[in-house]
C-alpha cells in the first residue's frame, strides 16, 4: 500500500477519544465497543452515527435489542435528533414465524439465517458508509456455539469490507467473561466501556481501548463521563513523554536590504510586514522587526519594543513612518 492510498481516518463522535486514536478511527474497518449495561455504548454509537450524518455519509442502526422509540428517547434526552439515521429493527427471537412448529431443522439454525439476511438486506439496500450493530448478546444467545458464533462474525466482517462499511458492533462482555469465544481477534479494534462504584462518591466512568491495528494509541485508562447534550466526554490521560514537541520558534533572520525595503518579521509568527529603516549600510544589525505600528524611537508598539541597533537606525534617520527624511525619499525615487 503507497502513502497515497491510505485513507485517513473518520471521527468517532467523541472527541477525547479521537485524541487517544490519534485522529480518529480506520476507515473500512469492524470494531467492538465492549461494556457493561449502563456504561454508555448507545450513547457513544448514536454519537458515531451523528458525526457521520454530519459528514454526509449514510448511516444505519440495527437493533436486536432496543426500539426505535427508545432510541429516539435517548436522543432527546441529550436534545438529538435521529435525523439522517435509518433504524432497522430486529427481532432474534421472532425472526421466523412459526418456528416453534418446527421438528426437522433446529429452530436456532433459522432464526440465524433469517436474521442474517435481513441485515444483508438492509444494508445491500440503503448502502451505509457507517453501521451500528447492538447487540452481539443476541447472536451468542441464538447460536449457544462458540465455534458457529465466531464463524457468523467472521462472514459478517468479509461482508462489510467488500462493501466498505465502518461498522461498530456493540457487545455487554469484555475479555475478562469471553468464555474462551476469543472474538477480540476478528475485530480491527476493542474499545471498552469500564463503570465501578467507589466506596464514596459518583459512579466512577472509565474507558480503554485495549486495541486498534495500526494506531499509536494512547494506552490506559482514560476518565469519561455521560453529560446531557453532550452525550460521552472523554478526558485523555496525560503521559509522561507523549506530549507533542513544541516548535522552537526561529531567530529572526539577519539579511541585508535597501532603506525602506519591505521585509517579513518573525519566520513562523503573524505575517505582517513592516518597514524597516536602515542605516548606511543597508544592514539591520541585530534582526529587530519592527511590526504592526507605526513605530517612533524609545515607544514600544505592536508586540517587539524598539531597542538596539533600531533604536540607532531612527536617531540617525530623522523622519516619521509615514515621512521619512529627504535623503530616504529621493533614496526611494533612484531605487524604486
Amino acid at each position: 500500500m503507497t502513502k497515497s492510498s491510505i485513507q485517513p481516518p473518520i471521527s468517532s463522535g467523541i472527541s477525547g477519544l479521537d485524541e487517544i486514536l490519534r485522529g480518529g478511527l480506520p476507515p473500512s474497518n469492524l470494531y467492538m465497543l465492549q461494556g457493561a449495561p449502563g456504561a454508555g455504548k448507545t450513547t457513544a454509537a448514536l454519537q458515531f452515527l451523528r458525526a457521520g450524518v454530519a459528514a454526509g455519509e449514510k448511516c444505519i442502526y440495527v437493533s436486536l435489542s432496543q426500539t426505535k422509540t427508545e432510541l429516539e428517547s435517548i436522543a432527546f434526552s441529550h436534545g438529538w435528533t435521529m435525523d439522517g439515521i435509518r433504524v432497522e429493527e430486529l427481532s432474534a427471537s421472532d425472526s421466523v414465524n412459526g418456528t416453534s412448529d418446527q421438528t426437522i431443522f433446529q429452530t436456532a439454525e433459522l432464526r440465524l439465517d433469517e436474521t442474517r439476511q435481513a441485515i444483508e438486506r438492509a444494508i445491500d439496500e440503503h448502502k451505509p458508509s457507517r453501521l451500528v450493530y447492538d447487540s452481539l448478546l443476541e447472536i451468542r444467545l441464538i447460536t449457544g456455539d462458540t465455534p458457529r458464533f465466531r464463524r457468523e462474525l467472521i462472514g459478517f466482517k468479509a461482508f462489510l469490507a467488500k462493501r466498505n462499511v465502518v461498522a461498530i458492533l456493540l457487545d455487554t462482555q469484555n475479555g475478562e467473561t469471553m468464555n474462551g469465544e476469543e472474538v477480540e481477534g476478528i475485530a480491527h479494534g476493542v474499545i471498552r466501556f469500564h463503570k465501578s462504584l467507589e466506596d464514596y462518591g459518583g459512579v466512577r466512568r472509565r474507558i480503554e481501548v485495549s486495541k486498534m491495528r495500526g494506531v499509536p494509541i494512547a494506552d490506559g485508562f482514560h476518565d469519561m463521563a455521560i453529560r446531557e447534550g453532550q452525550g460521552v466526554v472523554v478526558f485523555p490521560r496525560i503521559i509522561p513523554g507523549a506530549v507533542a514537541e513544541q516548535t522552537k520558534p526561529e531567530p529572526h533572520k539577519i539579511r541585508r536590504c535597501d532603506a525602506g525595503q519591505y521585509v517579513w518579521g518573525r519566520p513562523g509568527g503573524r505575517h505582517h510586514h513592516a518597514r524597516h529603516w536602515t542605516g548606511r549600510n543597508g544592514q539591520i544589525n541585530d534582526g529587530v522587526a519592527l511590526r504592526h505600528c507605526r513605530a517612533r524611537p524609545g515607544r514600544k508598539r505592536g508586540s517587539v519594543p524598539l531597542r538596539g541597533a533600531a533604536r540607532d537606525v531612527f536617531s540617525q534617520v530623522r523622519g516619521t513612518w509615514d515621512e521619512p527624511a529627504p535623503f530616504l525619499r529621493k533614496r526611494q525615487a533612484d531605487h524604486p
